[in-house]
């Protein structure tokens, strides 16, 4: 196996490996991935030992640069794409770049209506990791708490500033799995809950230490994350515990054959091993732990390993991917709007909120001032059907100083009424701890 990867365009020749070149005559596959070298080793022994006499070529590149190279003329003689970026494969789907996959009715199209093939088996998910949280089992059991298993107690208070959550417009895998929460609650039930939790969280953007790192080093409690980086830290000795939630998103990664493919019987060879049960089992390798997409390869794996298509049973939606995309960058533009860019404010006005409630009691007045709080907390300045607009999707960006100014003053009002709210409250305590 040879890695060849740029990067950017800064590396040349990376690694090479196996027994130099092979002859001209040699069939071989080259697959373009971001897979780490450690993945990619343990696939090379495996395929090259089912397949004798086929040599795969690694051309290494990550999802942002996989585009370009691709687009170039003749694609630099890839003949399969297998990566993580469903854009990427939406975009060359598009193009007419890639060729159709041979059926096979053991693997299915969806999970749980999430889909994970193209309608026309352009591309297909060679495995899948899901959503969840990595925590510090020391760190909650010092405070007596355990890991939560619901994405609403994130938003207890007891956890205020121990979560660590990703923001969607900094973190590439954030954006799905907060789409999968909008389409599984709705719109405005799902941004309602975002805005909680993301007022209750300490905000991850890279540049740092990684999510899995900060929480197994106690900086955080939980971590908002996807399982096998939570695992593989796990695995190395990290004091974390890992919990699917009661919404489990799926994020797939994919294979594709590229309709330029020099080498289509190579290429068909190596789809056909990645998708067989031998190399389904590789990747839910220790070393690995992805979720395999044939669901007859969980026979074989050890007790406990999480099923998706299990857990998909309890817990089925109708996941419109191509929506999700379209409306990415708005909703991560949302995110920033509503969380990322005010957080302090949201806290204080959530906290502010919790205070009126605990003192509310039955008074019917407080708690409609609550309840109207409660409103202009989770306003929203986009609509479900706006957000599917597809001019306000291309000019977002313009939208954003108004969306900003009227959440602020919808807060503004909530927060003075509940401040006058529990001052009226408060003043009687005070009076009498003064007598």
């Amino acid at each position: 196996m040879r890695i060849i990867g740029t990067g950017a365009g800064a590396f040349a020749l990376l690694l090479s490996l196996a027994c130099g070149p092979a002859s001209a005559e040699e069939d071989k596959v080259v697959v373009l991935t971001s897979y780490p070298q450690e993945t990619l080793s343990l696939f090379e022994s495996a395929f090259e030992k089912a397949n004798p006499g086929t040599r795969l070529e690694i051309v290494w590149r990550m999802p942002r640069d996989a585009m370009p190279y691709l687009l170039e003329s003749g694609s630099h003689g890839v003949d399969v794409y297998w990566s993580a970026s469903a854009r990427n494969y939406s975009e060359l789907a598009s193009r007419d770049m890639l060729a159709a996959l041979p059926a096979d009715p053991a693997l299915p199209q969806e999970i749980g209506g999430f889909p994970i093939a193209e309608p026309k088996l352009l591309y297909r998910a060679s495995e899948i990791a899901a959503y969840g949280f990595t925590c510090n089992r020391k760190t909650l059991a010092a405070r007596g708490q355990h890991c939560p298993k619901t994405w609403a107690a994130l938003a207890d208070p007891e956890l205020s500033g121990r979560v660590l959550l990703p923001v969607p417009s900094k973190v590439g895998f954030a954006p799905l799995m907060y789409e999968i929460l909008l389409q599984r609650l709705g719109w405005e039930k799902g941004w309602a809950l975002i805005g909680e939790f993301g007022a209750n969280a300490t905000l991850f953007v890279p540049g740092g230490a990684f999510i899995t790192d900060r929480v197994a080093k106690g900086e955080e409690d939980v971590g908002v994350t996807i399982d096998f980086f939570a695992q593989a830290a796990a695995a190395g000795g990290a004091p974390l515990d890992f919990v699917y939630p009661d919404i489990v998103g799926f994020s797939p990664a994919h294979i594709a054959v590229l309709a330029s493919a020099p080498h289509p019987q190579g290429a068909r060879k190596y789809v056909e091993f990645l998708l067989s049960d031998a190399g389904q089992r590789i990747l839910a390798s220790p070393d690995i732990r992805k979720l395999p997409v044939r669901p007859s390869t969980y026979a074989t794996l050890e007790a406990g390993y999480f099923n998706p298509f299990t857990e998909a049973k309890n817990q089925s939606v109708d996941y419109d991917l191509p929506a999700a995309q379209r409306r990415q960058a708005l909703s991560s533009a949302l995110f920033d709007v509503l969380v990322t860019d005010r957080q302090a404010a949201l806290r204080d006005l959530w906290q502010s909120i919790h205070r009126a409630e605990r003192a509310a009691g039955n008074d019917a007045r407080a708690l409609a001032i609550v309840k109207t709080a409660r409103e202009a907390a989770t306003w929203l300045p986009v609509s479900a059907a706006q957000s599917q607009d597809r001019s306000l999707q291309s000019s977002y960006k313009d939208q954003m100083q108004a969306w900003a100014r009227l959440v602020d003053e919808h807060r503004a009002q909530a927060a003075k009424d509940l401040q006058s709210l529990l001052s009226r409250n408060e003043a009687p305590s005070r009076t009498a701890a003064a007598q």
